[in-house]
Order: structure tokens, then sequence, then C-alpha cells
């Protein structure tokens, strides 16, 4: 990745507004899209200033922004947009959506991008305005570079960098190869605060972290994890003291955690029933995660670092509730620190941390050496007692 490639000089006001409406087309899909990001696409003819597509990326395994946004472009459909608010939606009763799954279909085939969008923008001089750097990968679906290439989008402006490994610059270096114009919107400048604002947690999720060791958390000690779930009985203890109480119209004081959150998100299991009558890991295996309810446990992990999923919803056998928060954790790269019941306790650092977990196991010692105390002195206080009164009886 050249140097050239990763320049930026300000942008003029009117890409400042491009790039911030495609920010609220990317808004769109937010909360839809786990593992992926929420990106927007806004396509600009420039001797016009007039909009001539816009799309959002709606979910994991479907097209990306620009691809949406090149539909309407290229006339395949009336709106971008509402082409992909009927992904999101999955009516499959819905005309749109079988005309929207059929161009995509078209469009995942070899040599699809050209069919579609071949010179879809040679008419005129066109800009895209992408919150996130385009794909140059073939993944689930082809690149998003190569369409805005083959459409002969005469230039790109790029509100965030995409720092996945598979891209990270590399389309800005594919698009200037082939003579597209590429600017990055300058560090700090209120666009690319508001690109990056979008995918604050999936940057999170892909930069590595060696606390989270690809999701393998070996330097996680037997003591450390009676310290997470001490701290997250603790404080459920404290929420059921603190709801009772105010179901009474008393007051409580409740103490302070040390260190980290004082509240625990409590998450339901937002997917369907697993089948019961098969096997059960192939049954685990085989359902799929919804990502509106991953997002949340995701951001909630992201906040808290724990959080406890009621799992009771999808079967009410123990294996099954391990199974499950086990494919959870591991899709999230999270620890399971406890499996109670139906519940799972989930633990993953945050970035930077919330919580020092050999602060906590200092604390944790601690109150149990105390404990330990209170309790002998108890029981030597009773065997005193009780020598006392044997020799009284003397």
């Amino acid at each position: 990745f050249s140097e050239s490639a990763d320049a930026t000089s300000p942008l003029s006001k009117q890409d400042e507004d491009y790039l911030l409406q495609a920010v609220e087309q990317a808004k769109h899909g937010l909360g839809h899209t786990f593992p992926n990001p929420a990106v927007g696409c806004v396509l600009v003819q420039e001797d016009t200033n007039a909009v001539v597509g816009r799309g959002f990326h709606p979910r994991s395994g479907y097209p990306h922004a620009e691809v949406f946004a090149l539909l309407e472009a290229a006339g395949h459909v009336p709106d971008g947009v509402a082409a992909a608010q009927a992904i999101v939606a999955n009516d499959e009763s819905s005309p749109l959506v079988a005309q929207v799954q059929k161009l995509l279909d078209i469009y995942s085939s070899e040599n699809g991008s050209d069919q579609l969008f071949a010179n879809a923008l040679a008419q005129a001089p066109v800009t895209a305005y992408v919150t996130l750097e385009p794909c140059c990968h073939y993944g689930k679906t082809p690149p998003c570079a190569k369409a805005l290439a083959i459409a002969q989008a005469k230039r790109v402006v790029v509100g965030f960098r995409d720092p996945n490994p598979r891209v990270d610059g590399g389309s800005v270096q594919l698009l200037q190869d082939i003579g597209v114009a590429v600017d990055l919107a300058p560090v700090g400048s209120p666009a690319h605060q508001a690109c990056h604002d979008l995918v604050t947690n999936f940057v999170k999720r892909i930069t590595p972290d060696e606390l989270r060791t690809g999701g393998q958390y070996e330097w996680i000690t037997g003591a450390m994890r009676m310290s997470l779930r001490s701290k997250a009985n603790r404080i459920k203890r404290n929420a059921a003291a603190a709801a009772a109480a105010a179901s009474k119209d008393e007051e409580i004081e409740i103490v302070k955690e040390e260190v980290g959150p004082d509240v625990i998100e409590e998450i339901a299991w937002g997917g369907t029933k697993i089948d019961m009558e098969g096997d059960m890991e192939e049954s685990v295996a085989q359902i799929p995660l919804p990502p509106e309810w991953m997002e949340h446990v995701d951001n909630s992990l992201w906040r808290d670092e724990m959080v406890w999923l009621r799992l009771s919803r999808a079967g009410r056998k123990k294996k099954l509730v391990h199974l499950l928060g086990t494919k959870i954790a591991t899709a999230l790269e999270a620890h399971v620190a406890q499996t109670l019941g139906h519940a799972v306790l989930l633990y993953r650092p945050g970035v930077p941390p919330v919580m020092d977990l050999e602060l906590m196991l200092q604390n944790y010692k601690q109150k149990k050496a105390e404990k330990q105390k209170i309790k002998q002195a108890k029981t030597d206080q009773y065997f005193k007692s009780l020598a006392a009164q044997e020799e009284q009886e003397r």
C-alpha cells in the first residue's frame, strides 16, 4: 500500500456533505449487519450535483452499499435504499424482494458485475461517496471496488479506511491503478469522525488483541474465573435487593463496585427454539445466530465486558445451553465464565479494558480471606463457649 494511496487532502464542503448523506444511508443498516459493519453509499453526478444512486449494506451475506446504489444508478431498481430495506425486512411475499433477489443472484454469478453495471456511470462524471473503503476481495459476494470500476466511476471519496487485513488500503490502490481518483476524508474531519463512529465495534472485533487471543483465553486462571463469577453474582444480588426495596418504597444503600461496571445486562435468547429430537450438537451447529440479537450482545460486551445470556427460550436442557453459549462466545471471541442453569455468563475484555482482572482477583482473594477469618473467629468462639459450658458443668 503506497504512500500516495494513504495520502489525504482536505475535502470540499460539498464532499463532506455528501459523505454525511452516505452516513445517513448507513444508519438504515445499523443493528442488522453483524458481523459486518454498517456502510452507506451515495453516487453523485458531478456536472449537475444530482444524486443518481443511494444504498446501504442490509445484512451479512448480501452485497454491500455500493451495489445497491449502483442498482439504482443503472436503472435496475427505482430506489437503492428501498431495495436494501426490502432485504432487511425479509418479506418473502414482497414483489420487490423477489426482484432484488434475482438481481443479486445475477451479481453473484460469473461476470455478474459486467452484466449489471458495465459503463453504467460512463455517460457523465460520477463520484461515489462511501462511508467505508470498498472491499477488494471475493467473499460471499464479488468485490465492490471492481463493481465501481466496471461502472466507470470517475472518483471515489472514502470516509474511513477499512483496517480489515483483506482490504486495508487495497481497494484504494486498485482503483488508483486503473485511473479512478480516490480521496480519503482527513482524520479528525466531521465526515471522517461520523464514518468512524459507524464502525467502532467492527474495528474492535477485527483488530488483533492479545487478551482475546482468538477466543482461546488460555491466560484466564480458575481464580480469575471465580472473581468474575463473584462480581457478576454480587451485582445480580444488589440489583434484586434494589428492586425489592423499590417495590416497598424503601431506600437501600448499594456499595459501588471498585472495579468495572455496577450493572450487567441480562439478554434473553432472540433466536428460534432448537430441535431436541435429533442430534443436539448438530442442531446447535446449524441454528443461525440472529444478527440483530448478536449486535445487541456485542454492544453490551464492549460496554461492560460481561453479559448474562438467558437461553431457556432455545431449550431447557443444560447441555444445549452449554453448547449454544459456547457457539455464541466463539462468534464474539468471548469467554464463557460461568454456566448456571439456563444462563451463561460471557466475558470479553474491552478496548481499552474496563475491568482490571488482576485487581479484581486481588480484591476477591482479600474478601475471601476476610470471610474465612470471620468464619474461623466464629468457630473459635463456638468451641470456646462450649469449653466454658463444659467447665461449668463439672
